[in-house]
């Protein structure tokens, strides 16, 4: 058997360690995943996991100031952090000789942030001008208001940034009560990518002293045994490092199930925008579903760069767009496909109807062979030189691991690619591409949409 391009280990606690060597480069990246979101949120306290990704930043038990957190970028690297639906990400990039010093930096961003007050209420200000700069992009505008639309009333239609009510009134134990709640042991996964070779035995070793059970997951009973914090079961069984292929299932947030059974519009009024901005998209599959080989293929010959069919018809032959792409959401339970494009107000009629006239060729017409063949070459160019980088190599692990998918490496990924054809993209586009789940929303400067809401049909 060849052996596999990654590594991964499961420390007694649960906290997943993946490293994944690369030759050829100089550098590391470094992650500390956490499986936790907005979804996992409650309307009251909506935006706090985000919140909690700034506050960090402030300090934390090791490196008590901001200036002291920086010293990453002090060494040259570069850091930063994410929040999305179903994830928080802490992650940096250095030289390989600073692994340790990029993996301590994470550890401490995630694990043990000091959240002190006199810092909360300058945060939150400054994550309110952050919400106001989003209301005045009207691209992140339309995109929040189409997901809104989307999933009503669910977790999952929430916004990662939250609302300005719910972000008034939390405070620093309120941020520290979320911590201790859902950055445990289970939620954690832990990625190095890089020049690690011949490091990864100390790799681990220093990863087990500050991920493993001895400093989290669990505390010492009376008689000195390991006993698991949330069930207080004794763990002593679990103290030893193993390896395990079996992918985690973790999931603490209520599932969405689609209904959808006639189109939606959304209309947002903006009086100061110089053109309108249109999101269009379908219901379509869950993360894990196998349907997503093949429409990644159609998505790249649909709607991503020159080559594409909505840009070579939309813009380059009608003229009614500078920017037009599209793009698939995917999440444990459901899952979207959308196309965005920035259209002179006057001409929003007519940029809708050519782009649901292009949908209902591709489904009524048929992709073709030999555009499947191109859109499979530029997959496997662009995954060429993404898997050039660790940070994307980080990611394209540590997602699969954080989202209890079953492991798949680059090479085993282009093969299902490798293998989709026409026909099956052309399957998939009968049972996806239907007037009773499109959804449309638009940020313009104009108050109504009925004419619009009369052209979402195929």
């Amino acid at each position: 058997m060849t052996k596999k391009p990654y590594e991964r280990t499961i420390f007694g606690n649960g906290v997943r360690l993946i490293l994944v060597p690369m030759t050829g480069v100089n550098s590391v990246a470094t992650s500390v995943m956490v499986a936790v979101g907005s979804r996992y949120e409650t309307k009251a306290i909506n935006g706090i996991s985000h919140f909690l990704e700034h506050m960090v930043f402030k300090g934390t038990k090791k490196y008590p100031t901001t200036d002291d957190v920086n010293v990453i970028e002090r060494a040259g690297g570069l850091q930063n952090a994410y929040t999305d639906i179903d994830i928080t990400n802490y992650h940096n990039k250095v030289l390989a000789s600073d692994w340790e010093l990029a993996l301590d930096i994470n550890k401490e961003l995630a694990l043990h942030p000091r959240l002190e007050q006199k810092y909360v209420d300058k945060e939150r200000d400054v994550i309110l001008e952050e919400m106001k700069r989003y209301e005045d992009e009207p691209e992140v505008k339309v995109e929040d208001t189409f997901h809104q639309m989307m999933y009503p009333g669910t977790a999952l239609g929430m916004r990662i940034i939250g609302e300005e009510a719910s972000l008034r009134v939390l405070q620093g134990v309120s941020l520290q009560d979320y911590h201790d709640t859902w950055y445990k042991p289970e939620q954690i996964v832990v990625v190095l990518a890089g020049r690690i070779t011949n490091n990864e035995q100390r790799i681990k070793t220093k990863a087990e002293e500050w991920f493993g059970p001895s400093v989290l997951g669990f505390r010492l009973s009376d008689s000195g045994q390991p006993v698991n914090r949330s069930t207080g079961q004794h763990n002593s069984e679990n103290r030893q490092q193993k390896t395990d292929n079996r992918p985690f299932s973790v999931e603490g947030f209520e599932r969405v199930t689609d209904h959808q059974d006639k189109p939606q519009l959304a209309v947002v009024t903006k009086p100061d925008v110089q053109q309108a901005h249109v999101m269009l998209g379908v219901r379509v599959f869950h993360r894990g579903s196998d349907d997503r080989f093949a429409w990644t293929v159609f998505n790249l010959l649909m709607g991503i760069s020159f080559t594409s069919r909505l840009f070579k018809e939309i813009r380059e032959k009608r003229g009614l767009c500078y920017h037009i792409r599209s793009s698939t959401n995917m999440w444990q339970d459901v899952g979207n496909w959308t196309i965005y494009a920035g259209v002179a107000t006057e001409k929003v009629e007519e940029a809708t109807q050519a782009i649901l006239g292009e949908l209902a060729k591709a489904r009524d017409k048929r992709v073709r062979s030999e555009e499947v063949m191109v859109a499979k070459k530029r997959f496997k160019t662009l995954m060429a030189f993404r898997g050039e980088d660790p940070e994307f190599m980080a990611e394209y692990y540590g997602r699969q691991d954080l989202f209890g998918m079953p492991f798949m490496t680059m090479d085993e990924h282009l093969a299902r690619i490798d293998a989709v054809t026409a026909d099956d993209i052309n399957k998939l586009l009968k049972k996806y591409i239907k007037s009773e789940t499109l959804n449309m929303a638009i940020v313009w400067n104009k108050s109504q949409g009925d004419k619009l809401r009369q052209l979402l049909k195929l």
